[in-house]
């Protein structure tokens, strides 16, 4: 308990603006590195930011994800294998760089997202969809595994084997809890920025005080660098 409190407590020092600024560094680096060492160094960086936040399952889980995805690639792309798809390899690769400081993004609490995201001078409507955007993946992700949870109660995953024998009876039954609780939420979360007086032309306080630290600084500073350092790789 006391570690999940750490936690957390990191993850409320960094601003939103610093975890928003290291995605977009994330993307950079995915679309414009030309190979894997480069791609490789930041994707590392971005590793011992999660680890340094407390999130050491995550990082290692995405890390090592990612490091079977470059193996893949490479034993494809030498003896001319097909399977499973070298597409399928890239978009894993490729992706899974951005996802991790996306992760760190949808980890930090609601408000001090909001406020962070405030001091950003983007209309309000582009930042009302920002919001939504952040914190609608995490909860779906959160409902998923409520509906995983029930379904094993309900004996619908008793093994691997149960579920290959009926794919089409196991994804209608995660399926359809799915897209009611997403309507759901979507409504909810709707709901809830409408009552917190989001629609209001006034000026709007927040309980998280939100300034970029030196810590802020030294994440962007060196996310900045590795960034560039790594394109021209």
């Amino acid at each position: 308990m006391t570690g999940e409190k750490e936690k957390q407590r990191r993850i409320e020092k960094i601003d939103g603006r610093t975890v928003l600024f290291l995605t977009v560094c994330a993307c950079i680096v995915t679309f414009l590195s030309m190979g894997f060492v480069g791609h490789g160094i930041f994707t590392f960086w971005i590793f011992l930011i999660l680890c340094w936040f407390g999130l050491y399952k995550q990082a290692a889980g995405c890390f090592g994800v990612y490091l079977l995805a470059i193996v893949g690639l490479i034993l494809e792309t030498k003896y001319q294998i097909s399977f499973p798809s070298p597409l399928l390899l890239s978009m894993v690769y490729k992706l899974l760089l951005p996802a991790m400081p996306a992760y760190l993004l949808a980890k930090i609490p609601s408000g001090k997202l909001t406020a962070s995201l405030r001091k950003i001078p983007i209309p309000a409507r582009i930042m009302l969809v920002l919001i939504v955007m952040l914190r609608f993946a995490p909860t779906v992700l959160h409902e998923f595994g409520e509906v995983k949870e029930a379904m094993k109660i309900r004996g619908f995953l008793k093994s691997v084997g149960n579920v290959l024998r009926h794919p089409m009876d196991t994804m209608e039954y995660a399926i359809v809890p799915m897209v009611f609780r997403s309507l759901k939420i979507a409504d909810e979360l709707a709901a809830s920025a409408i009552v917190r007086g989001i629609e209001s032309p006034c000026k709007k306080e927040s309980y998280y005080v939100s300034r970029i630290a030196a810590l802020d600084w030294f994440l962007m500073a060196v996310s900045a660098g590795a960034a560039v350092c790594c394109c021209v790789l």
